[in-house]
């Protein structure tokens, strides 16, 4: 059954090679059409150049947060973030009037660009969080104008100050903070200028903003407002005694574009590595066949098939409705140094079949040759990229997309495109040494044979380059070249598994731009705020009753739960209205009991001088509440905050965030509260990217197992596929580790397209071991010598246009090139060495042992040897194929 499948594509390769000699020019032409219905959409092409959308995943628990965190502040898309950190130039105290009044300056022109009010809407920019930095403003004002840390309304301290008694948290603006003498004393601080503020030392002031993102004019003020800052801020000579630095969104987006334009760059100049490459290579294998121009011109096809099919996989996706994204840049070069591995084969093959005459029956017999090679090959990495669309960041999920229809389609053009062009130059533009004719030599009716008997045989061998290969089999099949195998294995597997220990989940947003940006630095410096603050934010949207006991009771049980986690700092520095209003309830309560006006008895809590407070602390829009018909205060919802320690690292973020999701959701019956974090999308796939990577692996190894296993009849040779394309990915993860990879999203797709890659360094030779005849020494050496150079051709082609990029300091492209680079190297290793020890080592079959035996009765052991080193040529060298073992 299964030697009819096979024979069955045997049989449709060499009907479509007949088929297309016979109509190139039409294969041409629907190839063009083909090319131009899947462009035709990129005239809507529209570019995502949001860094967080770009790693924000569609459906996730974190997306459900985000939308009601829009609901509860009225907002129709997520806010943009930016906020700047001051520092004195001289290392002293921020909390100096000259200091503070540059700080405000920059604040004020900031912000009145923020408060802009809306043509349509009405509405501020800023709104409707236009006070986060308040408690700010009120400390650094009473400082100017009163010049002391303390004053009558103002006791300045750390986290808490008191302004007219009242508690104002100040540990979101003022950081490194100092608060004791003797420490104070030995801070590069001058005396004169801190004389009058001795009694605190602030190193960092950092300012937070917020800005509506629902139209265009908010977006394009605060880019440019940003931009311009900071520009300013990398010349630092805007203030004399405050350095800053600013972070926001547009900055981020700005800078994740520009090295997406450094990559495309730098990948040009790999394309035309690889452009000289492909010259060389194509010269060298079809001089002999076609006139020089006609060599420029295949070349060119080679380059281009692959390029056309990038440009036709982002026509198709768009017209799908998905953006394209800036890191999506890198994919028309990726499908370029992969997809001339199918040329390579094809004219490696096009060279040992030059003695057919006919290019008709000398293209059916290449599809034949390389048909399935090249099948399993494109759709390995076909379905590898088709499983990477499933993970969960968009920026990778579209570019495994559009990468999986890239390939795909260059597989389509190969047979298209480059077999018809080829015929075409072949039968025009031959060489005076090759004389080819389009269609085969006249025969009789009666001795005309089917299709079917085009099914190609081996060529005969170049002496030299036989012995080599015959050299080489005889190792890999010796003692001392499977104790090699093994030893060389044990290494590989110790350097992958020490580098798999190693490896730890984390994720910055610095990873998608350049590590020379400025950006970067100050990415650092707000990694040393979130270390000693970082506010988490709970939005309660079914608040308690609080006049029940019980119920309320039960609320401060999960606050003091939150409070109560390892990275909270606890009760003393959360944020939550309910506990200054209490207070002051109370104390309302007993004044008017001392007067003998209020009700007598225990006190109860009550909400009816929530009004009154909140207007007294500015009407804040994190409280939302109403006044019944009965005149009754009713709290609908509100925001609180949990002010957390030791956030620098990502992964610890993550960790924290999952801890109080489960807090929240054993809670949510009761009060339907939920969390949100800008960066929780990314948080949410560090948390499950381990897993996710195992399970995607392993189900693309499976994938790629089965693929393998309709091209190939043996079952054994299927498993040591499996065990290679296995073995390629583990060394593979653990070798990145050490070249300084984490685990993350972007490694994960590295890993999956690498895995499909690993089917490029097997299948070749695998499949050709078992289309072959002999012993497993003549077996292996006839498909070294076959496909040993395509396959370094096509490795150096792909690590060829990845060169470039390790120049550039983009985490992300980076580590994608440096794949590159290891997949390529291992599976080289793996297809050329380990593949073939083990395919020699594995006991033949009772098929191959009758056939065996039923050669040698025909050919003594002497002619045998004679086959690999004859000078004659012959027309099978010896090693029949499967057509011809049937006697088709």
């Amino acid at each position: 059954m299964c030697c009819n499948i096979y024979s069955l594509f045997d049989t449709a390769n060499a009907f479509l090679g007949d088929f297309i000699a016979r109509h190139p020019i039409r294969h041409i032409f629907a190839s063009v059409c083909f090319l131009i219905v899947l462009s035709l959409q990129l005239i809507n092409m529209d570019i995502e150049y949001d860094i967080r959308a770009s790693f924000s995943p569609l459906n996730s628990k974190s997306m459900r947060e985000a939308s009601i965190y829009k609901e509860f502040f009225n907002l129709s898309t997520s806010p943009q973030r930016a906020f700047m950190l001051f520092k004195a130039k001289d290392g002293g105290t921020m909390l100096r009037e000259t200091h503070l009044r540059e700080v405000l300056q920059l604040d004020s022109e900031l912000d009145s660009t923020l408060s802009l009010r809306d043509g349509k809407t009405g509405m501020r920019g800023c709104d409707p969080l236009c006070n986060l930095n308040r408690p700010f403003h009120l400390i650094a004002q009473n400082l100017i104008n009163n010049s002391s840390s303390s004053s009558s309304f103002l006791k300045l301290d750390h986290p808490f100050s008191y302004y007219f008694g009242s508690p104002l948290f100040v540990g979101s603006n003022l950081f490194g903070v100092v608060t004791d003498k003797h420490d104070i004393s030995t801070k590069n601080i001058d005396k004169n200028q801190n004389s009058k503020n001795s009694q605190i030392y602030v190193r960092t002031i950092i300012l937070w903003y917020f800005s509506r993102a629902d139209t265009k004019q908010n977006i394009k003020q605060l880019r440019n407002v940003t931009l311009n800052l900071f520009e300013e801020s990398q010349r630092g000579k805007r203030f004399k005694y405050v350095q800053f630095q600013i972070f926001g969104d547009e900055i981020a987006n700005r800078e994740m574009i520009r090295g997406a334009i450094q990559a495309t760059i730098l990948m040009s100049i790999g394309l035309l590595l690889l452009l000289i490459f492909v010259s060389f290579v194509v010269y060298q294998k079809m001089s002999n066949l076609v006139k020089i121009p006609a060599i420029g011109l295949i070349v060119l096809i080679s380059i281009l098939c692959p390029l056309l099919s990038t440009v036709a996989a982002f026509g198709f996706s768009t017209w799908l409705g998905n953006r394209i994204y800036t890191l999506m840049c890198v994919t028309p070069f990726l499908i370029a140094g992969v997809g001339v591995d199918d040329a390579f084969i094809m004219l490696q093959s096009w060279q040992q079949h030059r003695d057919i005459k006919s290019l008709k029956q000398r293209l059916s017999k290449v599809l034949v040759h390389i048909g399935p090679s090249i099948t399993i090959t494109s759709l390995t990495n076909t379905t590898a990229f088709g499983i990477g669309y499933f993970t969960p960041a968009p920026t990778m999920s579209l570019f495994c997309l559009c990468t999986s229809i890239g390939v795909l389609v260059d597989y389509i053009l190969t047979f298209t495109l480059l077999a018809p062009v080829l015929v075409l130059l072949s039968t025009h533009f031959p060489t005076t040494k090759q004389t080819s004719t389009l269609l085969p030599p006249q025969q009789p009716e009666n001795n005309e044979k089917p299709l079917i008997a085009l099914i190609p045989q081996q060529l005969p061998l170049n002496p030299q380059t036989c012995s080599k290969a015959f050299q080489y089999a005889k190792f890999i099949h010796s003692t001392r070249g499977r104790f090699s195998a093994f030893l060389l294995a044990i290494i590989l597997y110790i350097v992958g598994t020490s580098g798999v220990l190693r490896f730890k989940s984390t994720f910055e947003p610095s990873k998608a731009f350049p590590s020379d940006s400025p950006l970067a630095h100050s990415l650092d410096s707000v990694g040393d705020v979130f270390d000693e603050f970082f506010p988490l934010c709970i939005l309660v949207n079914r608040p308690p009753n609080l006049t029940d006991p019980e119920e309320y009771s039960s609320f401060n049980k999960m606050v003091a739960e939150l409070e109560g986690l390892p990275e909270s700092w606890g009760p003393n520095r959360t944020l939550l209205f309910l506990r200054p209003y209490e207070e002051f309830d109370k104390k309302n309560t007993h004044f008017w009991q001392s007067l003998g006006l209020g009700p007598k008895g225990k006190y109860k809590f009550s909400l009816d001088n929530l009004p009154f407070f909140m207007n007294s602390i500015g009407n804040p829009p994190t409280v939302k509440y109403e006044k019944n018909g009965n005149g009754s205060i009713q709290l609908k919802s509100f925001q609180f905050s949990i002010v957390n320690k030791g956030m620098t690292e990502w992964w610890n973020r993550a960790v924290m965030e999952e801890k109080v999701r489960i807090i929240l959701e054993k809670y949510e019956k009761n009060f339907n509260a939920s969390m949100y974090d800008a960066d929780s999308p990314v948080l949410n796939m560090l948390l499950t990217v381990k897993i996710d990577l195992i399970g995607s692996i392993a189900v693309t190894v499976v994938c790629m197992v089965l693929i393998c296993s309709l091209f190939i009849a043996h079952p054994a040779g299927v498993c040591v596929i499996g065990i290679c394309i296995s073995s390629i990915c583990f060394t593979l993860v653990g070798t990145l580790s050490w070249c300084g990879a984490d685990l993350d999203p972007i490694t994960m797709v590295d890993v999956l397209l690498a895995t499909g890659f690993s089917v490029d360094y097997t299948a070749h030779i695998a499949h050709q071991y078992y289309t072959k005849q002999g012993s497993s020494i003549e077996r292996i050496a006839q498909s070294l010598d076959e496909m040993c150079p395509p396959m370094l051709q096509a490795g150096i082609s792909t690590a060829l246009c990845m060169v470039p990029l390790v120049f550039l300091p983009t985490y992300a492209i980076v580590a994608f090139a440096k794949t590159i680079f290891v997949v390529v190297s291992i599976g080289l290793l793996h297809g050329l060495f380990f593949l073939p020890v083990l395919l020699c080592a594995l006991p033949e079959s009772k098929t191959e042992k009758t056939i065996k035996l039923r050669n040698s009765t025909k050919m003594s052991p002497k002619s045998s040897k004679m086959l690999f080193n004859s000078k004659e040529p012959n027309t099978n060298n010896g090693i029949l194929i499967i057509g011809e073992r049937e006697e088709i």
